[in-house]
């Protein structure tokens, strides 16, 4: 009796060029991709030459963050939303107008960039950061 041998097919995939191709793909990404920059805040900060200037109080527009989260506009309570409309009107009767915001360290990020919103849309342009105690 004589067997015959089955010949086979061999199912390997050839994986010689797999490498080729996923270098191929991975530079076509790379260039086609298009990254968002973000611009972030813009902030001019003083020079270690900048003398500290008096300004007077009717000029100051001060809001305090506390540790629970409430913000005060001038020692009034204040909502976020209100922020807006009271600096505008501010802005309106004085164009030298100065905002400084003071964040106590353990007051929630998220009310400070709120605010700073606030700010950004009642068309403040002089903003002074502080941190609060």
């Amino acid at each position: 009796m004589n067997f015959k041998k089955k010949t086979r097919v061999e199912t390997e995939i050839p994986n010689s060029s797999m490498s080729d191709v996923a270098f191929l793909l991975l530079i076509f990404f790379l260039v086609t991709t298009i990254f968002n920059m973000e611009k972030g805040l813009s902030l001019s900060l003083p020079n270690s030459e900048s003398a500290p200037k008096r300004i007077s109080k009717e000029n100051i527009c001060e809001i305090k963050i506390d540790p629970v989260g409430r913000i005060t506009l001038d020692g009034d309570e204040v909502a976020i939303p209100m922020i807006e409309d009271i600096v505008r009107v501010r802005l309106m009767e004085n164009d030298k107008l100065i905002c400084v915001l003071e964040t106590n360290p353990r007051a929630p990020y998220g009310k400070m960039v709120d605010v700073l919103d606030e700010l950004n849309l009642a068309g403040a342009k002089k903003i002074t950061l502080r941190s609060g105690k």
